[in-house]
């Protein structure tokens, strides 16, 4: 039978692919079984006693829309004498928005004093009036900035940051005689207070001093652990001094204060300097080698002397190589992975960008449900098997490679192995790690800038080492980059891989059948790891809280669990070489199937637990029951099923058998991306925590703002990715190059079984 125009084939199999993401969408939708609309459309994620209880504690939303819209809109502002002694009544903010005038909690006395001069203004009528007719505000401002109760509450607004700009921007000197007795000189200092709950003993909360006020809730045992709340205190205090104070006030409503961040002004250290003195290093080396290589032209007798080794850093000459674009395909190089390569890179940005966003939304409880119901939901939470199509790539390239290496040469360098991947890797990821101790506090200009600096830049500080090392994913809790599990855990099968390699060169049929055992075994290393510690599978964000939520410790970020989808990708290597140079006959029908296969297998992995991974499809706030069987089945089989139906896309396209998917994943325009895509996975989170670390109000998460944001990471990703290529990259590959010459095959290879 003549094979069939691609074109045609392809339309068919993108229907398939359509149709069969619909039906497991379908599936998941109708699995309750009919008659069950409700169940369906149940949009809650709190339980009818919570609500009330948040009703209770915060005020009822109509009573706070009374007090505020209708005054705005109409001036309203009769107010009893009842409500105005209470209005003037602030000994409650002591403890709570400023600290307190104890001198055995804040020894400084210049603190103490000017607490005592903003109560006095506050509590006075009379001094606030003389103050405003001056045209001074300060007061109005100051109170202003600070977190209040805001709407929203009962969908997770539990980040109350209030208005940093309007409390940096205070320059208060104030000076009054008798009957005020007020001298004050202070700037004004923005805090952000993180609380937690102590152990629950089930005491009754105490009541709240006043509905609008946020820190008031300090006094709730509803208060969750990650409640934050933004305050403004003068500048001759200190967080240590609202620290304190928020200890001995908070603690009798069974809560404490984790941390208070105050916004400083930072300075260059040691290792900022040091830091500057590398980047203005590669640049002199940058502008140099561009500057050399216009002034010697064609010249290759100088250009072959000892300005080569200035050469490779020309940015002129590594610009044309990374936005090179060959239109002429080789039977050697598997165009489709460039492509591949870029759209996986994209999904796992937007998958980052919507982690790290949760830190800072005002609507943590409402993004569980954009997160979990529906089919755009399930592909962004699934983001993860873009990491596993990188392994899979991985263990293709590297089988794929070493195999032609030995067909040329005749022989595998094996030190060279292992020095070409430290060369690879490493110098991207220690620039990236000193950009992360050192400059990138001073883009932690907002309230949430301390937690960012704690978390992250000062782990950098400590824990640089483990990336470098290659050993980012032993004890996850203390690192650098931790985006570099990955790097990690490629290089710690990259390791051991010749294990695998050296019996397939030189004994063919013994390898093959030594790689199937080596699989098979791997195949079943994350499903016996689920069932014995009855941890989730990935994609499962609403888990029934029976099973533990240790993930990272148990499966994700280890080697031995993403063996599976690597090992696929080696057979991939082994199956485009065994198949190089040779034409691979398929019937449409052949081909149909195996696209129908890979489609279906794909849909199921991304949609296939949508059931068990949605709001309001259990009888609790947690997701439908995982039976234990499946959560085994689904989570120890789904990466390596993954991985399988990347082999068929990447073989059928490789052979001819692709068309319109081919014809885009093989796109020259891919090309020039698909180089950045190593820099852009390191420097992307690195952007994406600067942002939140920057951002002066808490954000709203919806699939709109990440999708833009997600756009705007790619961007400016891409561009530090291009400047850490022209920099770092290329030009290390091209010393490497010159160094270090491989060896050309002096005599036939022998053929081997």
């Amino acid at each position: 039978m003549p094979r069939p125009p691609s074109r045609k084939l392809l339309w068919v199999a993108l229907l398939c692919l359509i149709v069969g993401a619909m039906g497991v969408r379908a599936r998941a939708g109708t699995a309750e079984g009919e008659g069950e609309e409700e169940e369906e459309d149940t949009l809650w994620t709190l339980h009818a006693s919570q609500v009330k209880s948040r009703l209770e504690r915060y005020g009822d939303p109509r009573e706070k829309a009374s007090r505020g819209l209708p005054r705005f809109l109409f001036e309203d502002s009769d107010e009893s004498d009842e409500a105005e002694q209470k209005k003037n009544d602030v000994s409650w903010i002591e403890g709570i928005y400023l600290p307190l005038r104890n001198s055995s909690l804040v020894p400084s006395e210049t603190c103490r004093n000017d607490v005592d001069a903003i109560l006095k203004v506050l509590e006075s009528n009379a001094l606030a009036a003389i103050i405003n007719s001056q045209g001074r505000f300060w007061n109005a401002f100051l109170v202003d900035s600070w977190g209040k109760t805001g709407d929203g509450i009962l969908d997770g607004n539990f980040v109350l940051w209030g208005m940093p700009p309007e409390c940096t921007m205070l320059e208060v000197d104030e000076h009054f005689g008798w009957p005020w007795n007020v001298n004050t000189t202070f700037s004004g200092r923005y805090c952000l207070v993180y609380t937690q709950s102590l152990e629950d003993d089930n005491n009754t909360p105490l009541e709240a001093p006043a509905a609008r006020v946020g820190p008031a809730m300090a006094g709730s045992s509803a208060v969750p652990s990650f409640f934050q709340f933004g305050t403004c205190i003068p500048s001759s205090c200190t967080s240590e001094d609202m620290m304190a104070s928020l200890e001995a006030t908070m603690r009798k409503g069974r809560k404490r204060p984790r941390h208070v961040d105050c916004l400083e002004e930072k300075e260059l250290d040691g290792g900022d300097i040091a830091y500057i003195v590398v980047l203005s290093i590669l640049g002199a080396l940058m502008l140099g080698g561009a500057f050399a290589d216009w002034l010697i032209g064609e010249n290759q007798e100088l250009r072959e002397g000892p300005l080569r080794f200035l050469l490779v850093f020309s940015v002129s000459s590594n610009l044309k190589k990374i936005f090179q674009i060959n239109n002429k395909p080789s039977p050697s190089v598997i165009s489709c992975l460039q492509g591949m390569r870029v759209l996986s890179m994209t999904w796992i940005v937007w998958g980052h960008a919507a982690g790290v966003k949760f830190s800072v939304t005002k609507n943590s409880i409402g993004q569980y449900r954009l997160m979990t119901s529906k089919v755009i939901d399930q592909t962004l939470v699934n983001a993860t098997y873009s990491v596993d199509t990188f392994f899979f790539m991985s263990g293709l390239l590297v089988v794929y490679g070493v195999m032609r290496e030995q067909q040329r040469s005749g022989r595998v360098n094996w030190i060279l192995y292992y020095i070409h991947r430290i060369v690879r890797l490493l110098p991207a990821i220690a620039m990236t790690a000193g950009l992360a101790a050192t400059l990138a506090k001073f883009a932690m200009t907002g309230p949430f800038g301390g937690e960012i600096q704690r978390s992250f830049v000062d782990q950098c500080k400590a824990y640089w080492w483990k990336d470098v090392l290659f050993v980012t994913n032993i004890d996850i809790f203390k690192g650098c980059l931790g985006h570099c599990w990955y790097t990690a855990v490629d290089t710690q099968i990259y390791i051991f891989l010749p294990i695998i390699l050296i019996p397939l060169i030189w004994k063919p049929k013994i390898g093959v059948a030594w790689m199937a055992f080596v699989t098979l075994v791997f195949f079943s290393v994350t499903p016996l790891m689920i069932g014995i510690a009855h941890t989730l599978p990935d994609g499962i964000n609403l888990p029934n809280p029976d099973y533990d939520a240790n993930m990272d410790i148990y499966t994700y970020e280890r080697p031995y669990c993403r063996a599976s989808a690597y090992l696929v990708g080696c057979w991939a290597g082994w199956l485009i070489f065994k198949t190089q140079n040779k034409k691979v006959k398929m019937t449409m029908w052949q081909a149909l199937l195996g696209w129908l296969v890979a489609a279906a297998v794909a849909s199921s992995v991304l949609y296939g637990m949508a059931d068990y991974n949605s709001v309001g499809r259990g009888d609790t706030i947690f997701s439908k029951p995982l039976p234990l069987w499946l959560a085994v089945l689904y989570g120890g089989l789904s990466r390596p099923a993954w991985a399988l139906a990347l082999l068929w896309v990447v073989f059928a396209c490789h052979t001819g058998h692709g068309g319109l998917i081919d014809e885009f994943l093989s796109h020259p325009s891919w090309q020039p991306l698909s180089r950045l895509t190593y820099p852009l996975y390191l420097v992307a989170v690195v952007v994406q925590l600067m942002f939140i670390g920057s951002v002066e109000l808490p954000l709203y998460s919806n699939h709109t703002s990440l999708i833009i944001e997600t756009t705007g990471y790619l961007f400016i990703g891409g561009m530090i990715a291009l400047w850490l290529s022209l920099a770092v990259e290329v030009p290390i590959s091209g010393l490497e190059r010159m160094l270090i010459r491989r060896q050309d095959k002096t005599k036939e290879a022998p053929k081997r079984e």
